[in-house]
């Protein structure tokens, strides 16, 4: 497995290289080209990740198990029920990307909470004193 920092870095630095790779893909016409174009950025290590990777869903698709494609390409259980769940579920959008913004009590919702008196509860039922 390829060790990876979790640190971030600056976005806009992370945009100008998206699209720096999307101008250098770009221009590629065959999947030999576009192999040559990616072997002057990535490492044989990397390529080699990543054509597993793509090669997974075609071989789910031909009906392999998890155990004959794990022969086949030299890859765990692991990484390939990662890249079936990941090719089959929905994008996820983050949560402060939600809809509605989140709901903000006032002060004199507070005091008026705080003067109905406290709910006790023991074991989950509510107990009155």
């Amino acid at each position: 497995m390829v060790r990876v920092n979790k640190t971030q870095f600056p976005v806009k630095l992370r945009r100008e290289a998206r699209e720096r790779l999307r101008r250098l893909l770009h221009g590629t016409a065959s999947g030999e080209e576009l192999f040559r174009t990616l072997a002057q950025i990535l490492t044989p290590m990397e390529l080699l990740l990543i054509e597993k990777r793509l090669a997974i869903p075609i071989l789910l698709a031909r009906g392999m198990s998890y155990r004959e494609i794990g022969r086949t390409i030299d890859v765990g259980p692991a990484a390939i029920s990662f890249v079936k769940h990941h090719l089959t579920r929905k994008p996820r959008v983050p949560r402060r990307y939600d809809a509605l913004p989140p709901i903000r009590r006032s002060k004199e919702h507070w005091m008026e909470k705080q003067k109905r008196g406290k709910k006790q509860y023991y074991m989950g039922v509510r107990v009155v004193w």
